[in-house]
């Protein structure tokens, strides 16, 4: 039943937006049943999707639920397996080909055979989103949708119902007020080739204030799944973002203020979290960004990209006031091509990046670098001058197994230009157990750059 994936490595091929998907979509089964894994949650089957990268299922809960009884039945045979995250209070029994789990407080969990990274089962659940009284988009429980584009407008409130699957993406301009929220799952698996990318950017508010997006799963978008741009007042909560191609960046955060991510869950093939100032979906975008708080969030950087990213396109005049904080990184894997890493600042553009924080952090698997931070001119920089990086703080970070990565932190220097970022403070870092008090025992590269304090 485990599939052995015989592919190229992915490649980024621009390619137009389409107006229609390759094909519509007729059923709710279409995004594809798991052929390796059978769920029962307190007695009830659940409906497993699966595909070439990852199998998961999406428990509701009610919302006085304290714990949920799960059944896995592995189709296969398997030697090992575990759950992550490891900081998770869950505990397991098996039983020949049956793992018997019990969930606490509607924690997700994902479980992984045989330290195989292309069959992983995520069990996402989440409190049930009662349907609100003033919905102007409704979608329904067991049915299939193909929505084109959807533009929002001022107060309006999508219901994507549990058990909805919806094709198509959504977006609006100059909306305030506007909320997208359920159970159900957005997708846009039919708008690409299972392994190539898209044009096709999923949930885009453009120049809007106070936004919602909470509940949803987004699932195989063939390019950035969601990406508020220009926005203020932006709350993401509770959301899965399932991505498995080149280009499938989680969330990106484009030239907004006052942005929240909380208790979400992503797996991209690219940035988890990439925030930006760039003008691709509009000249807006290129606008400053400041009072961004990611917490609580838990996460899997496949291939490509970087897990908790600031850059590249950073086409604004400040970045400041950026917080990631109790946070999980399940894996980061292994890129190559000098690119990838957790932590990661690459400053391509003209932007003054400065009090950026990253504190509780736990890092499960980090195949590439820890930290990145380059201040570079890159592929895809516009300005033609350097922004400087400086008063980076990273608290309580640790990695628990895995290899033991490398960092860089590194400067810019021209012939006329010469770019130092500087001021970097490292509180309690620890690696496999071992408190780093210094550049050389984190095994950082540090060039072009000043300022490096210990606690």
């Amino acid at each position: 039943m485990r599939r052995k994936i015989m592919m190229n490595k992915q490649d980024y091929v621009p390619k137009p937006l389409k107006e229609e998907p390759l094909y519509r979509l007729h059923s709710v089964d279409e995004p594809g049943i798991s052929p390796l894994y059978r769920v029962h949650i307190n007695g009830e089957e659940q409906k497993v999707y699966g595909n070439e990268f990852f199998h998961f299922t999406l428990p509701v809960m009610d919302e006085n639920e304290q714990s949920l009884t799960v059944e896995v039945t592995v189709l296969d045979d398997f030697d090992s397996f575990r759950l992550r995250p490891g900081t998770g209070k869950f505990s397991c029994e098996r039983d020949g080909q049956l793992l018997k789990l019990t969930i606490p407080d509607g924690d997700r969990v994902i479980l992984e055979l045989d330290d195989d990274l292309l069959c992983p089962l995520y069990i996402l659940p989440s409190v049930k989103i009662a349907k609100p009284q003033n919905v102007t988009h409704e979608f329904r429980k067991g049915c299939a949708y193909n929505i084109g584009c959807l533009e929002l407008k001022s107060g309006d409130v999508v219901y994507i119902e549990e058990g909805a699957v919806v094709s198509g993406r959504i977006t609006s301009r100059l909306a305030d007020h506007v909320r997208i929220i359920g159970n159900g799952i957005l997708y846009g698996g039919n708008w690409h080739k299972w392994d190539e990318n898209g044009a096709e950017q999923m949930i885009v508010p453009i120049l809007g204030r106070d936004i919602e997006i909470r509940g949803i799963t987004l699932l195989d978008g063939s390019s950035w799944h969601i990406v508020p741009t220009a926005c203020e007042d932006v709350r993401i909560e509770d959301v899965n973002i399932l991505g498995k191609v080149i280009t499938g960046d989680g969330l990106d955060i484009v030239g907004c203020r006052n942005v929240t991510v909380r208790n979400s869950f992503i797996r991209a093939n690219d940035d988890c979290i990439s925030i930006k100032a760039e003008e691709f979906q509009d000249p807006s975008g290129c606008s400053d960004v400041a009072h961004i708080l990611v917490e609580n969030c838990l996460f899997w950087n496949a291939e490509f990209g970087n897990a908790l990213e600031i850059g590249y396109e950073t086409r604004c005049d400040e970045i400041s006031d950026v917080i990631f904080r109790n946070c999980v990184i399940t894996h980061c894997e292994y890129e190559g091509n000098q690119s990838g890493g957790v932590l990661t600042i690459h400053n391509a553009d003209r932007a003054f990046i400065h009090d950026i924080h990253y504190e509780n952090i736990r890092i499960e698997d980090a195949q590439e670098k820890l930290i990145d931070i380059k201040t570079l001119d890159s592929k895809y920089s516009r300005d033609r001058s350097r922004g400087m990086i400086c008063d980076v703080h990273f608290k309580n970070i640790e990695i628990t197994e895995g290899i033991f990565p490398v960092s860089i932190i590194r400067g810019f220097e021209m012939k006329n230009e010469v770019c130092r970022p500087h001021d970097f403070h490292f509180e309690n870092i620890v690696i496999h157990g071992r408190k780093i008090e210094s550049v050389n025992e984190l095994r950082m590269v540090k060039e072009l750059c000043d300022g490096f304090h210990f606690r």
